[in-house]
């Protein structure tokens, strides 16, 4: 391959050269004053770059295969338009075992709720309705849903049900109560799941990704996930979870099947904080600071929506700091959890947005003897100098989704949290050495890798602000993250990057990965083009 920009070896550092692939292999890579080598088929890609092929460690294509069958939120704009959409598309499809609705961003609407089993159940009487929110954390299902998944006053679990004033369950769930709601929604609906996750994995393809790893499996689905890993690209790891649910409790080391995840070792997914409901520590001077931005944006929205979801949340005062109490384990358990996970040689995975989540993360990897390059934190959204300085300590790979940026932003910025802490701290965390990976999360970021680079570099919002710009890291850093740190942190091929005895998984873009419009042209998987096929 000639004429191109070479993103080259583990430091994919970006030179104009010439690339020599033999079989599966990177034999060579040139500058361009070098001659390029005889080859049997030559191939000119004048003006394009070619970078490592882009692995996403934090993905869930098992889920976005069934968006496609359900109905897309996104557009929402509010409660009304909500339920208008719904009826309409019950009114659509009257025989659907489940109506699924997926991607709604209730943060973004004046009432900043999702509905209520009875704005449900009033228009589409009758019908097992569940509604997601876009971060896959939280939902709504309606009357007959609630029978269905047993959510009666007595079987609800604690704070992951919302009950009104006389305790009854309004439809609204959260977390553990969410993700088996979604399991069952999911387990009763018409069309194939292998067949769904594998056009989820080819639109990875079409954007670069040579790696695809899912962030969460149910166990009994490991043996679907080995049979579509047999197919040559794209690469396919994952993390097994709860057999109940999404964001259950980890079952530890004994609900773990035995053997390779695909393309990577063992590994479990814990969650220790939620979504919306993430574990925050603030200063308590930030308690003015954030009832002042409730109260603002009430009076814009000309809704109490705003305000009423600020003063529902579970705060506590500890001393000088502030509080979100969603924490999912205690100290304890968490230690307990991942002393067992790495004794049995299963890499632990740690969901942890909050930075009191991040910190008790760190904390437990530490009291339970994690080796360095053991465990995986994830998300990392809300930061502070000291929960970095215990994640450098913990030995931990850090991955985080530069894309809630464009996602999540304007509701942090919004609510005044950055402030206070730093949000996607990608400098903060790479100057104290931790070694960090970019990732999608999918469908809770945006899944194309090239935005995802730009936003890690530029971290501009929707409306063209720009947040915490020192923060941005650089493209060649932002490249490695995407790339052969992010192989190296599951100990898969590629983090050798571009170099002789790599695999030659290979991005090829059609000018510079970080200027808007550039888009990726060829995705090649162990020396072989597989998109366009």
């Amino acid at each position: 391959m000639t004429g191109a920009t070479i993103w080259a070896g583990p430091t994919c550092t970006p030179q104009p050269g010439w690339l020599l692939v033999t079989g599966d292999s990177v034999t060579a890579t040139g500058t361009q004053d070098t001659p390029a080598p005889p080859a049997a088929t030559m191939i000119d890609l004048a003006g394009c770059h070619i970078l490592p092929g882009f692995v996403d460690t934090h993905l869930h294509t098992t889920v976005v295969g069934w968006q496609t069958l359900g109905v897309d939120g996104s557009a929402w704009t509010d409660l009304g338009a909500a339920l208008a959409a719904i009826g309409a598309a019950a009114a659509a499809d009257p025989h659907a075992p489940w109506l699924l609705c997926w991607n709604a961003r209730p943060f973004r609407w004046p009432q900043r709720r999702l509905p209520t089993a009875a704005e449900l159940d009033a228009v589409a009487p009758g019908r097992q309705i569940l509604v997601s929110g876009v971060d896959v954390h939280r939902g709504a299902v309606s009357t007959q849903a609630m029978r269905t998944l047993g959510l009666t006053t007595l079987r609800a679990q604690a704070g992951d049900v919302t009950r009104d004033r006389r305790g009854r369950p309004t439809g609204e769930i959260w977390e553990q109560a969410y993700g088996e709601a979604l399991a069952r929604a999911l387990a009763d609906a018409p069309g194939d799941p292998a067949q769904l996750t594998r056009r989820a994995l080819d639109r990875c393809l079409s954007l670069g990704i040579t790696h695809a790893h899912e962030a969460y499996v149910a166990p009994q689905h490991h043996e679907r996930m080995l049979r579509l890993a047999a197919a040559p690209a794209p690469r396919l790891s994952w993390a097994v979870g709860s057999g109940a649910g999404l964001l259950s409790p980890a079952p530890g080391p004994a609900g773990a099947p035995d053997g390779a995840y695909g393309a990577s070792g063992r590994e479990a997914k814990l969650f220790l904080d939620g979504g919306d409901r993430c574990a925050v520590c603030l200063p308590t001077r930030a308690l003015g600071r954030l009832t002042y931005e409730a109260v603002r944006e009430t009076v814009a929205a000309r809704h109490p929506g705003p305000l009423r979801d600020a003063l529902r949340r579970r705060s506590t005062v500890h001393g000088r700091q502030l509080h979100l109490e969603y924490l999912r384990y205690s100290d304890a358990e968490l230690t307990g959890l991942l002393a067992g996970y790495l004794e049995a040689g299963i890499r632990p995975r740690l969901h942890a947005l909050g930075n009191l989540a991040v910190r008790q993360a760190a904390t437990a990897l530490r009291s339970a003897g994690a080796p360095a390059g053991a465990a995986v934190i994830d998300h990392l959204v809300l930061l502070d100098a000291a929960t970095v300085d215990l994640v450098a300590g913990s030995g931990a790979w850090a991955t985080f989704q530069p894309g809630f940026l464009s996602t999540f932003g304007p509701q942090i910025v919004g609510g005044g949290t950055d402030r206070y802490l730093t949000v996607l701290g990608g400098r903060q965390l790479l100057d104290a050495g931790v070694p960090l990976t970019l990732a999608s999360d999918h469908p809770a970021g945006p899944l194309d890798p090239l935005g995802n680079l730009r936003l890690a570099v530029h971290r501009t919002l929707p409306d063209g602000r720009t947040i915490q710009p020192a923060q941005a890291i650089t493209p060649a850093e932002a490249v490695r993250a995407l790339t052969t740190t992010a192989a190296a942190s599951l100990g898969a091929p590629g983090a050798g990057g571009l170099t002789a005895g790599e695999p030659a998984d290979l991005a090829i873009c059609d000018g510079d990965p970080f200027t808007p419009g550039t888009r990726v042209t060829q995705t090649w998987v162990a020396g072989r083009r597989v998109w366009p096929a």
